[in-house]
C-alpha cells in the first residue's frame, strides 16, 4: 500500500509527459476509481469526503495520508511471476498509445526490459520476463495488418514526408514508417488520408506532439516546447514549410478531420 502523496507526485510527472496536452492531472481519479474495478483497495476510505460525482477530495487524500494498492492476491501473483507485469503494461500501452510511446513509458514507469520488471529481479524472473515478452511480441505481430503501411508508403514514394529521407538497401526503404495521424488506438481508421510516411525520428516526434500540420495548406507547425541539441537540424528548420513530399494522388492527402484530432489531442502547441 502506497501513500496517495507518492502516487500524486509520480503520476503527475507521467501525465505531464505522456498525457493529453493541456490536460489537468487529476491523479485522484485512478487512485479512487480503480476500487470499483475490483483490483485496488484504499485504506480508511470512510474518512474521505467525496464530490457529488463520487470522487474523493484531493485535499483529504493528502491530509489524511490515505494509502492504496493492488489487492493482496493480485500483488502476490505479480511478485511470483514478474512477466505478468510486462503483459499488463504492454496491454495497457497498446490499448491507448502508438508503438512509439512503448519503450519510453516502460522506462519511465521503472520496467527494465533488459534486467527484469524491477531492480531486484533474480535470474528466474529475468527468464520469465524474456519468455513473456517473446510470446507477447509474437502475438502483436500476428495482429498487425501490413496493408495500411504498404498503402501509406506507396502514396509517399517510400520517402519521409518531412525531410525526404530516402535511404535504401537492395532497393528497399530503411527506417520509413507509416504514422497514424488520428491514432489507431483512439479508433483512427486505416485510411491513407489518416497516414503519413515518416522516418523513424519524425514519426516519434509527430506522435509526441513536437509538430503537426495545418489543415488548410499542410504546413509544418513546430511546437514552441521543443528545443535542445539538434533541434534546428532535425525539426526547427522545417517550421512553416509545406510537406517535403506530398502523396502522388490528391485524394490521398491528409484529411482535415484527422489533423484536427491531432491538433487537439496530441500537438503540444
Amino acid at each position: 500500500m502506497v501513500p496517495f502523496s507518492l502516487v500524486d507526485r509520480e503520476l503527475t510527472r507521467l501525465l505531464e509527459r505522456f498525457g493529453p496536452p493541456g490536460g489537468r492531472a487529476n491523479t485522484r481519479y485512478p487512485f479512487w476509481r480503480m476500487c470499483k474495478d475490483g483490483i485496488w483497495e484504499v485504506d480508511r476510505a470512510e474518512l474521505v469526503s467525496q464530490t457529488t460525482s463520487g470522487d474523493a477530495l484531493h485535499k483529504d487524500l493528502i491530509d489524511l495520508d490515505i494509502h492504496g494498492g493492488l489487492l493482496a492476491n493480485d500483488y502476490s501473483a505479480i511478485q511470483a511471476e514478474p512477466g505478468i507485469a510486462l503483459r499488463v503494461a504492454d496491454s495497457l500501452i497498446e490499448a491507448h498509445f502508438p508503438d512509439t510511446y512503448r519503450d519510453d513509458i516502460l522506462r519511465a514507469t521503472g520496467i527494465d526490459l533488459a534486467r527484469g520488471v524491477g531492480p531486484n529481479s533474480d535470474a528466474d524472473s529475468v527468464y520469465q520476463l524474456g519468455e513473456s515478452r517473446r510470446h507477447y511480441e509474437a502475438s502483436r505481430r500476428l495482429r498487425r495488418d501490413p496493408a495500411f503501411r504498404f498503402a501509406v508508403l506507396a502514396a509517399y514514394g517510400d520517402q519521409c514526408a518531412i525531410c525526404r529521407f530516402d535511404v535504401r538497401m537492395a532497393g528497399s526503404p530503411l527506417a520509413i514508417e507509416a504514422a497514424h495521424i488520428h491514432w489507431h488506438t483512439a479508433f483512427g481508421p486505416a485510411d491513407v488520408r489518416n497516414g503519413l510516411a515518416l522516418c523513424a525520428l519524425h514519426h516519434r516526434l509527430f506522435d509526441r506532439g513536437a509538430f503537426t500540420l495545418s489543415e488548410d495548406d499542410l504546413r509544418i507547425c513546430v511546437s514552441k516546447a521543443a528545443n535542445g541539441q539538434g533541434f534546428d537540424e532535425s525539426l526547427g528548420r522545417f517550421n512553416g514549410q509545406r510537406l517535403g513530399v506530398l502523396p502522388r494522388r490528391d485524394f490521398d492527402l491528409p484529411a482535415s478531420k484527422f489533423l484536427s484530432w491531432h491538433h487537439e489531442q496530441v500537438f503540444r502547441g
